[in-house]
Parts: C-alpha cells; structure tokens; sequence
C-alpha cells in the first residue's frame, strides 16, 4: 500500500515538473501514442492542454474525473482561461474517441472538459458521458446543446 502513496507523491511531482518545464522547454514527443487513459482533478486542468501538445496523434482518450473539495472552487474565469489557453494538435487534426470513465454530474471542471472537446476539435466522431444519476441528465442536456460544435459528426453517447 506504500507504494500507491510514493505513486501519488511522484505524480504530484511529475505535474509540477511538467508545468515548469513546458514554460521554458518544449516537452518530449510522444508521435506513436494513439491512446491515453488518464485520472484528472480540476487543479489538473491547467496543465492538461499543455501536456496534450507533447501527443500529436492521439485518436482515443479515456478520462476519469476526481472530484476533489476543490473541484467546487474553480471560478468562471479560471475555467475560461484554462479552455482557451491553448488547442493542442491532436484536438485539430486526430482526436477522434473521448469517454469520460467516471459518472458525471454537472460540476464546472468536467463542463469545462466537455465544452473544450466539443468546442477545438473537428474530427471528434464520439464523446462518451455516464452521468450520475437521471434525474441530472435533462439538465446537463441543456448545458451540452448550448455548446458549440466544432465536429460536424460527433455523436454525444449518454451511458
């Protein structure tokens, strides 16, 4: 079980790492990845197009949302300036497959997600949703059409 906590340590830092480096260095290239899976939470969101640009040819990306006490706290504006901070290559050109893993339930951090998917790339084919409960799903409807699309074939899945 240590080892799981040393992991989170290293991933903590690994964030840190990639962050300070992508301001000054351009960080390595990763051409033959097609696929990602990958577990985020919002303080995640400021880095994640950064690290994006280092997978060009990403055709399918699994994600999976932590909410974190501070997932509530991300503010309009943040989320504003994390969506447009930057579209990385593979949102333009070869993004194809996203799905979100865990269940969805409308908090701003996985809008954010959804909008920036929805919003920079046009070869996006399917987003996959699972959301929390039902009850949720007319609202986050509503939310979801009011998002412009860049993809003119993306078909939302709601599992």
């Amino acid at each position: 079980m240590d080892g799981w906590t040393s992991l989170s340590g290293a991933l903590s830092v690994t964030e840190e790492l990639i962050h300070h480096y992508s301001e000054s260095v351009q960080l390595p290239q990763f051409g033959y990845m097609s696929s990602l899976y990958i577990t985020l939470n919002a303080s995640d969101l400021k880095w994640f197009p950064i690290f994006l640009r280092s997978i060009p040819n990403l055709k399918s990306l699994i994600l999976v949302m932590e909410r974190t006490g501070s997932s509530h706290q991300l503010s309009p504006k943040a989320i504003k300036r994390v969506s447009i901070s930057s579209v990385p290559e593979c949102l333009l050109s070869s993004l194809e497959f996203v799905e979100f893993k865990a269940p969805i339930c409308g908090l701003a951090p996985e809008m954010m997600l959804v909008w920036y998917f929805l919003e920079n790339s046009p070869t996006l084919k399917k987003l996959t949703l699972r959301l929390k409960s039902h009850s949720t799903k007319d609202d986050f409807v509503k939310k979801l059409l009011k998002i412009p699309r860049c993809s003119t074939e993306c078909e939302v899945i709601f599992l």
